[in-house]
């Protein structure tokens, strides 16, 4: 997908920082997945399952994600190597519908394809291997008329999403995130909670507010609650912050 898909959008759909509006992007119903019960085995149901977006049926394509590209990959490596080399022969990841390859051998291999010559992995042969399936439908035939370059992202609007999504909020929720993110921010050094509360003030002039408010409070409690009038616990507190530093000379 490039931006051309989409030019009222003032953002990168393909930014995987961002989210996908469903009023412009609305859901579109595959199929349903029913849970009609607990698993019998929980290792061989659980653990031993394998998910990875190489994995499509007919009708399935990728999208130009570049995040989702990589892990097409990478997903199906990790796989193998969590699992095992034919992790898709495992019942829990096998297909319902027989699949014939001529891949065999490795580890956990247990099954062969029953109507070939067991003797040839290879095609064509003239000895009773594996045919290529006959193609059903018209071959996906991705057409590009562009560059492929790496360049930053035009479109970026960093803080759109994040300030909608503040505005968004029930009130008790955004007194939570409040809080937390004080909680957080009241430890930091200065420039970096100025730096943040920028962030927060550009998505939207409250939620930055907020978090400044929260942070001076914090750090005024801070000051009145940390002085200690004990000689010993003062000298602790140098010694403390010397740690690190480069040695006395002898």
């Amino acid at each position: 997908m490039s931006d051309d898909y989409h030019p009222e959008l003032d953002f990168d759909p393909l930014d995987d920082t961002k989210l996908w509006p469903t009023d412009k992007f609305p859901f579109l119903k595959v199929g349903k997945m029913v849970l009609n019960k607990n698993p019998e085995n929980y290792f061989n149901e659980v653990e031993q399952s394998a998910f990875g977006t190489g994995v499509l049926v007919d009708g399935l394509d990728f999208s130009d994600d570049k995040m989702l590209q990589g892990r097409t990959f990478s997903y199906s490596d990790t796989q193998r190597y969590r699992v095992g080399t034919n992790y898709l022969q495992l019942p829990i990841n096998a297909p319902k519908k027989r699949v014939a390859t001529n891949q065999r051998g490795g580890q956990m291999s247990y099954h062969v394809d029953s109507d070939q010559n067991p003797h040839v992995n290879y095609e064509p042969s003239v000895i009773g291997g594996l045919k290529e399936a006959e193609q059903i439908g018209k071959v996906h035939e991705p057409h590009y008329n562009d560059k492929l370059v790496r360049e930053p992202i035009d479109r970026t609007n960093d803080f759109g999403q994040a300030g909608d999504t503040y505005r968004n909020l029930e009130d008790w929720e955004r007194e939570e995130l409040i809080s937390n993110l004080v909680e957080a921010l009241k430890v930091c050094r200065p420039e970096i909670q100025n730096k943040m509360i920028d962030y927060f003030t550009n998505a939207d002039e409250d939620y930055g507010r907020r978090v400044r408010d929260g942070v001076d409070k914090a750090m005024e409690m801070r000051k009145e609650t940390t002085h200690t009038s004990t000689a010993d616990a003062d000298e602790a507190t140098d010694q403390a912050q010397q740690m690190g530093h480069e040695a006395d000379p002898y």
